[in-house]
């Protein structure tokens, strides 16, 4: 069977070219070639009357009584008191148009924490009525939505254009389903204007949000070419993160105020000779400003799971990605140096690497990883084999002297204590028991405080997002910028 076209897509169709007066009648030419013949009385006019088409408007017919007043007569009503095909199309579209407002009011005033009876009772209607209209089986006057937008301290942005006809909490609630934590997918969705959680999450994750909320989500696999280190026995190739976490390094390389990438020197003693501080230690805030100022933009990612930290290639550079879930400023600077290993050693491919437990100094069966972690400790704590025998003798084989041997050791050695004992608590074994020799080394990490703040630090001064599009810069403002605290 062929489908033709309907009547209403044709060109001309809704343009009025000319309007007059036959008898009690009102004849209308279209552009199109039709004419039209009906009853002014259709329209509520009688007696005599005038006819006009304004021609910088083209679209409707003004009648002038001498009884009333001026009437403008939208083309639509013309057609349909002419065309029942077309007039059946506009009902439909009116029922459609009442469905989706009823939607979004809804959507609405779930997020703002109202429930039916509260709006209801504020703008006079009952519980029934308000879920009438919500459900859209209920015609609505602009003042009866005016009221309702009033009520729940809405606009009508809220309810137009693109703004989704679903909730937050319904999004947050799918796409956890989907395996994206709530806090992060509310960190990302709870202050963004309604009209752009559909970019949001499509920019996110790749998802339409119409698929995501009514479960007909299908998994995107991680690009070929993307390495997994340290999984654990973990399969994260189809995590939403891992894209997420693609995603942010694809926005921050757009919007980096960073040179261009000029490559990193191959020894860590290279590198603990150009990040140290003023102060002659590599800190995550020195090593974080260097890796910017060698092209390499840094940014911290909020939300826990599925990876820690990753390299994103580019065309124009390397990204690292921080997903850090340990809050300590040491576990961060371990892993953003391991990230730089992996780049200055030629481990990341053409697409990326993921290190999906967070790196650590023990010793690993992956060989890259273990050159990572041997680079990372050269340029954090250089002869850290030497310090760590410094402390087993000033420890002796006691957890209760750990803490003030790291201590010792490391302000003698002008290197960070934390990280000192972070390495000693690994490598150690017979100072104490392990959760003895963990519980001062965190102590000792305490004095630096949180990692997550110095990285974003330096991120925001490196990346120029008035460059970017609302959606881009959102996703950076609430997940990199922001995060979850």
């Amino acid at each position: 069977m062929i489908e033709t076209a309907a009547s209403w897509t044709e060109e001309g169709y809704a343009d009025v070219v000319s309007a007059s007066l036959s008898a009690a009648d009102l004849e209308v030419e279209f552009a199109n070639g039709d004419v039209v013949l009906i009853a002014a009385s259709n329209f509520g006019v009688s007696g005599e009357f005038e006819v006009s088409v304004d021609p910088a408007d083209g679209m409707s017919v003004d009648v002038v009584s001498s009884t009333g007043e001026p009437l403008k007569l939208p083309w639509t009503l013309i057609r349909s008191a002419a065309d029942p095909v077309f007039a059946q199309e506009m009902r439909r579209r009116e029922t459609e148009e009442a469905r989706r407002i009823g939607l979004r009011l809804r959507a609405l005033r779930e997020d703002k924490n109202l429930n039916q009876r509260d709006v209801a009772r504020i703008v006079g209607m009952s519980p029934p009525q308000l879920s009438k209209i919500e459900s859209g089986s209920l015609d609505i006057r602009v003042s009866t939505v005016q009221s309702l937008l009033r009520a729940m301290g809405g606009t009508f942005a809220d309810i137009s254009g693109d703004a989704p006809e679903v909730s937050r909490k319904a999004v947050v609630k799918s796409a956890e389903k989907m395996g994206v934590p709530r806090d992060l997918m509310s960190a990302l969705l709870t202050s963004a204007p309604r009209r752009s959680l559909a970019g949001l999450v499509e920019r996110a994750f790749g998802w339409r949000l119409d698929h995501l909320t009514a479960g007909a989500i299908e998994r995107h696999v991680a690009p070929a070419g993307v390495a997994f280190k340290a999984t654990s026995g973990k399969d994260p190739s189809e995590s939403p993160l891992v894209l997420l976490g693609q995603t942010i390094a694809d926005i921050a390389r757009q919007a980096s105020r960073a040179g261009a990438f000029s490559g990193l020197p191959v020894e860590g003693h290279q590198v603990h000779l150009q990040a140290r501080d003023q102060d002659g230690q590599v800190t995550l805030a020195s090593l974080t400003r260097w890796a910017w100022s060698r092209g390499v933009p840094v940014v911290p990612l909020a939300g826990r799971g599925d990876f820690s930290a990753a390299v994103w290639s580019g065309a124009d550079a390397p990204v690292i990605v921080l997903k850090e879930t340990r809050e300590l400023a040491a576990y961060w600077l371990f892993d953003l140096a391991h990230e730089c290993a992996h780049i200055a050693l030629g481990h990341v491919g053409d697409a990326g690497l993921v290190d999906v437990d967070s790196p650590s100094p023990r010793e690993s069966s992956d060989a890259m990883e273990q050159a990572a972690n041997e680079f990372a400790l050269e340029v954090l704590v250089p002869n850290h084999r030497d310090l760590l025998s410094q402390v087993r003798r000033e420890a002796r084989g006691s957890h209760l002297r750990f803490k003030g041997a790291v201590a010792t050791v490391a302000d003698a050695a002008n290197v960070n204590a934390g990280v000192l004992g972070l390495i000693a608590a690994y490598a150690l074994t017979e100072v104490g028991q392990e959760k003895d020799r963990w519980g001062s080394a965190t102590n000792l990490a305490r004095d630096d405080g949180p990692g997550r703040a110095p990285v974003q630090a330096v991120a925001r001064a490196g990346l120029a997002l008035q460059e970017l599009n609302e959606v881009d810069a959102l996703l950076i403002r609430q997940l990199v910028l922001k995060g979850l605290g």
